[in-house]
């Protein structure tokens, strides 16, 4: 993982890029700050560390049903044992050399993150019954 974050390959902010839609050259705060809205005004945010609840929203969002016992079961599958990881990747520690030098070259993203975990807790208020 240090030499891919080390190489010209690792990804800068490619987040904050995307929903600014800055995709190349420098980012600023202003930048961070159209990512914010865009995220605020046009997303329903979801998080793999809350995948079951992330489903559950987008299910009643997109308005999904599952007519079937096929299509229930599949559903289980990619919620809770055929995640589609396939590739298996270490965890690196928070902290390393490695954690570090990713964190600071996507400083913005991880800004985005946090944000968008208060915009998912926000956003229960949508969905509750």
């Amino acid at each position: 993982v240090e030499m891919w974050a080390r190489s010209k390959r690792i990804e800068h902010n490619w987040m904050t890029r995307f929903l600014s839609n800055e995709l190349v050259g420098d980012l600023t705060p202003r930048h961070l700050e159209i990512a914010k809205t865009v995220l605020r005004e046009k997303c329903l945010v979801g998080l793999l560390e809350e995948k079951s609840e992330s489903w559950l929203r987008f299910q009643k969002f997109f308005g999904w049903q599952f007519y079937t016992k096929e299509m229930s079961d599949c559903k289980d599958e990619l919620l809770n044992w055929k995640w589609s990881s396939k590739h298996h990747h270490d965890l690196v520690q928070e902290g390393s050399p490695a954690w570090d030098f990713v964190y600071e070259h996507n400083l913005l993203d991880m800004q985005l993150y946090h944000y968008a975990r208060q915009i998912f807790v926000e956003q229960r208020s949508l969905f509750q019954s």
